[in-house]
């Protein structure tokens, strides 16, 4: 799998304007190109990871690296995560149905339907048993990790 040409010839909503365009837009003159797949745009990892982004913009345009980030959300969700992180939003593009996720055979997380919640209030059930670690091996190690 060439995944540069998968992300090239991928399509999704971007925040900044709502255009679907090429996850790689606008990086044709960068020098290097960091791109983010991040899970759900509420969970902790991706909340962190857009703070250290916005933390080193200025290095990171110095040095020509061009950013782009692919989180599982929608158009709403991703103007509140910019909003919140001060992550640009001409950089975060959304994947609902973390379709590239599936393309690029990343690990999905947990994806249980409880009768009766909507969405996104099942996307919000799922992350809160993620981060007690249920369907995410790992993590409760790495939060006690984190707090020693």
């Amino acid at each position: 799998m060439d995944i540069y040409a998968v992300l090239n010839q991928t399509q999704r909503q971007r925040i900044s304007d709502g255009a679907t365009l090429s996850v790689l837009t606008d990086c044709e003159s960068a020098q290097k190109i960091l791109v983010l797949i991040w899970p759900q745009l509420g969970d902790f990892d991706s909340l962190e990871y857009a703070w250290w982004i916005v933390r080193d913009l200025d290095e990171l345009k110095s040095r020509n690296i061009a950013v782009r980030a692919v989180g599982i959300g929608n158009a709403a969700s991703g103007k509140q995560f910019c909003d919140f992180t001060g992550f640009p939003a001409d950089w975060l593009f959304i994947d609902p149905k973390s379709e590239l996720h599936q393309k690029l055979g990343l690990y999905q997380g947990l994806s249980l339907t409880v009768p009766g919640l909507s969405p996104g209030q099942n996307a919000w059930v799922n992350l809160l048993l993620m981060c007690a670690g249920i369907g995410s091996q790992g993590t409760l190690r790495e939060v006690f990790r984190g707090y020693r």
